[in-house]
C-alpha cells in the first residue's frame, strides 16, 4: 500500500536501514490504532488528508489516548526526510476536541502518472480530465472534502526525473490564464446595503414571519 511504502521509505531516510523484520506490522489504519492503543505496537504511520475520518470518527476517549509524533526541525533525521518528504502542519482546527495545538509533520505528494503513449485516445482522456480539474475546482474546494482547501491550483516543480505530460500542461496553463483574466475582469463587490422597509410591518404579518 501507498500507507506501506511510505513508512518503509522515511525510516530508511532517518535512520539508513530497513525496519526490522521482526519489528514491522503491516495492519489497516483502524488494526494500527486498536494495537497502539491497546500497547501492542509503539508506532503507528498514518498517511491521510486532513481532517481524517478515521480520527474524527473515532470514540473521543480513545482518542485522548493517542499522541502525534512532532517533527523536530534540527534533528539530523528530519534533514534526511527531507530528500524525499515535505514539512507540514497537522492543524488544531481539523481536529478542534483532540489538539490544543498545531502539530509539525511529513507530508506526502499525491500524482497522477501516464506513460507518454502518444495515443490519440490517451491524450484525449487526459485532455479532458484537465479540463474538467480545471472547471470544477471552485467545486472540489466549496463542496469537496475539506484537503481540498488547501490544494492550490498550479504546477510546481516536480522532481528529479520527473516532467509534467505536455498535452495536460498546455491546457492546464490555458486554464490558469482564463481564470486569472476572468478574476481580473470581475467587478468588485458591491457594498452590502441596509434593507429598507416599502412599509411598517403590522404585529399580524410580524407574528407570522411575514415581515420585520
Amino acid at each position: 500500500s501507498g500507507t506501506a511504502q511510505s513508512a518503509t521509505t522515511l525510516y530508511r531516510l532517518m535512520f539508513g536501514q530497513p525496519i526490522p523484520e521482526q519489528n514491522a506490522q503491516h495492519l489497516s489504519n483502524e488494526d494500527a490504532l486498536a494495537a497502539l492503543i491497546v500497547k501492542k505496537i509503539d508506532v503507528a504511520i498514518i498517511v491521510a488528508g486532513q481532517p481524517a475520518k478515521l480520527f474524527t470518527d473515532m470514540n473521543p476517549e480513545l482518542l485522548q489516548q493517542i499522541r502525534f509524533l512532532r517533527v523536530d526541525p534540527n534533528a539530523p533525521e528530519t534533514a534526511r526526510a527531507k530528500q524525499t518528504y515535505y514539512p507540514a502542519t497537522i492543524h488544531a482546527s481539523s481536529y478542534p476536541n483532540w489538539l490544543k495545538e498545531d502539530v509539525p509533520t511529513w507530508t506526502v505528494k499525491a500524482f497522477l502518472v501516464t506513460y507518454d503513449y502518444n495515443l490519440r485516445g490517451t491524450v484525449g482522456n487526459l485532455r479532458r480530465f484537465g479540463d474538467s480539474l480545471c472547471e470544477n475546482f471552485t467545486s472540489l474546494q466549496e463542496h469537496g472534502h475539506p484537503k481540498w482547501k488547501q490544494v492550490k491550483l498550479e504546477l510546481p516543480g516536480l522532481g528529479k526525473g520527473w516532467q509534467y505530460y505536455p498535452p495536460v500542461e498546455r491546457r492546464l496553463k490555458a486554464c490558469f490564464a482564463h481564470r486569472a483574466a476572468v478574476q481580473a475582469a470581475a467587478p468588485p463587490p458591491a457594498p452590502a446595503m441596509e434593507q429598507v422597509n416599502a412599509r411598517p410591518c403590522p404585529d399580524q404579518e410580524r407574528l407570522l414571519l411575514l415581515c420585520k
